[in-house]
C-alpha cells in the first residue's frame, strides 16, 4: 500500500459513514475515490470499461464535478483503459490529484454534503456492454435446465 492509499484510508475512516453518503463534501469525495480504488484492486473494475461503468463511472464523474481540473486530467486520463498495467499507473496519479485537492481545500471536511456520488450516474452510459444475449443462448444448447437432453 502507498502512502497516499493509507492516508485515504485514514479519512475514509474519519470522514465516511457505514452506508451512504457522507455528511461532508471531503468526506463524499474520499468514498468516490476509495470507490473507484476499491473497484479495481479487489474486482479488476475501471472507469469507463465493461461492469466498470456500473461500479466506477458516478463516482469517477462525482469526482470531475467536485475536484477541480488536476482531477478531472487524471481521471480522463484512465477512463475507458483496459490494460491493467496502465490503468494502475493512472489510478495513482489520480489518488494522489485527490490527496493533493483534499490537502489544499481543508474545508472541505466542515462543508455540508448536499450530493451523493451515485447522483451522477448516467443510465444510458453506465451499464455494462456484456452481451446477455450469449448467456440466454446457453438454454438452448439441447439440454433443459437439469441436464436431460431435450431433443
Amino acid at each position: 500500500m502507498t502512502a497516499t492509499q493509507t492516508k485515504l484510508n485514514e479519512l475514509f475512516e474519519e470522514l465516511v459513514p457505514q452506508s451512504g453518503a457522507a455528511p461532508t463534501l471531503a468526506g463524499e469525495i474520499v468514498r468516490a475515490i476509495c470507490r473507484v480504488s476499491y473497484r479495481n484492486w479487489n474486482d479488476g473494475d475501471h472507469l469507463g470499461v465493461g461492469y466498470g461503468r456500473e461500479t466506477c463511472n458516478p463516482a469517477g464523474r462525482y469526482l470531475d464535478q467536485k475536484c477541480g481540473p488536476e482531477v478531472g486530467r487524471a481521471i480522463w486520463a484512465i477512463w475507458g483503459i483496459e490494460d491493467d498495467d496502465k490503468y494502475d499507473k493512472g489510478l495513482g496519479e489520480l489518488e494522489a490529484a485527490v490527496l493533493a485537492f483534499l490537502e489544499a481545500h481543508p474545508e472541505a471536511k466542515t462543508t455540508p454534503n448536499t450530493e451523493d456520488m451515485w447522483d451522477y450516474q448516467d443510465p444510458d452510459e453506465d451499464v455494462d456492454t456484456y452481451d446477455d444475449e450469449d448467456e440466454d443462448d446457453a438454454d438452448c444448447d439441447g439440454y433443459d435446465e437439469e441436464g436431460d437432453e431435450e431433443w
